[in-house]
């Protein structure tokens, strides 16, 4: 499942004449964005699961036109009605897929917030700890407590939810499917109408065949084995990229007689900033 969108002026930038006509002449405006939610598998799109809307935001960046509570109800009404039983669902990092349920204290919280978390869950740690301190076992113990809100809507209904490496749409088919949707709509776009373009591409979205699926789930299934073959070769550079580093990085350490925690410099997190490593990675159907 992935968002993409599209402009009422969308079409192809070049064609054939005899001459005698001129042909189209683009806006120089990209006109009215329409915002596209879709979810697939091998068999093709998933039936009566498309959303398409107009944007209501001004910004470049069409994420801004969802958000979690658009999100899940698109989930709750549309996909998941539609689903086969037992499925798997494939998701990116969009910030809105990935919305946490309680989520763990970062480096900015107060100190009583980070005790607190810490003693719900019964992890061992003394008042007198410093805040960095204090942070470092949350920072251990978070991936055993982290929880995405959408993780438990899906599997109410019996699907399981796998999310997707940062920064690797490669991992993702409906990328492919994106740019081949893209291409037709281009091709049948004469008028510039957000109208227009949003029923081509309801009719591209059932013109796209299920071998058309298989080829790019084939591709994307390609390109995680290798992946999964040069894993080796990524931790083994990575790991002396860390150890060289390390030799020299005494000043990053915390010392304890320089006075209280209050008059430290603040850590940076970079625990959700999605620079998870590959490991964990297998075959999957996508839907």
């Amino acid at each position: 499942m992935d968002e993409t969108y599209i402009h009422s002026t969308h079409t192809k930038t070049n064609g054939w004449t005899d001459g005698t006509t001129s042909g189209l002449k683009t806006p120089l405006s990209k006109g009215q964005r329409l915002i596209i939610v879709h979810a697939c598998g091998e068999g093709g799109f998933i039936n009566n699961a498309l959303l398409t809307f107009k944007s209501g935001k001004k910004s470049g960046d069409y994420h801004d036109d969802m958000n979690y509570e658009n999100y899940e109800r698109w989930v709750n009404t549309k996909l998941i009605p539609n689903l086969k039983d037992n499925s798997v669902v494939v998701i990116d990092n969009a910030p809105y897929h990935n919305k946490q349920d309680d989520p763990a204290p970062t480096t900015s919280s107060r100190k009583d917030e980070m005790i607190k978390w810490l003693s719900e869950r019964n992890i061992v740690h003394s008042s007198t700890m410093f805040k960095p301190e204090l942070y470092n076992l949350i920072q251990a113990y978070k991936p055993t407590y982290k929880k995405y809100k959408i993780d438990e809507i899906f599997s109410k209904s019996g699907h399981t939810v796998l999310h997707l490496p940062p920064y690797h749409p490669d991992l993702n088919p409906i990328e492919l499917i994106w740019s081949l949707l893209k291409e037709k709509v281009a091709k049948k776009n004469v008028t510039f109408n957000i109208h227009t373009v949003e029923q081509l591409v309801k009719e591209t979205c059932d013109s796209i065949t299920q071998e058309d699926w298989r080829k790019r789930c084939d591709h994307t299934i390609s390109v995680e084995q290798t992946y999964m073959e040069l894993e080796r070769q990524i931790d083994e550079m990575t790991e002396r990229i860390v150890v060289r580093l390390g030799e020299d990085s005494d000043s990053d350490e915390w010392d304890e007689e320089s006075g209280s925690d209050e008059d430290r410099e603040p850590i940076v997190d970079n625990s959700d900033s999605g620079d998870d490593d590959l490991t964990g990675i297998v075959p999957f159907e996508c839907y």
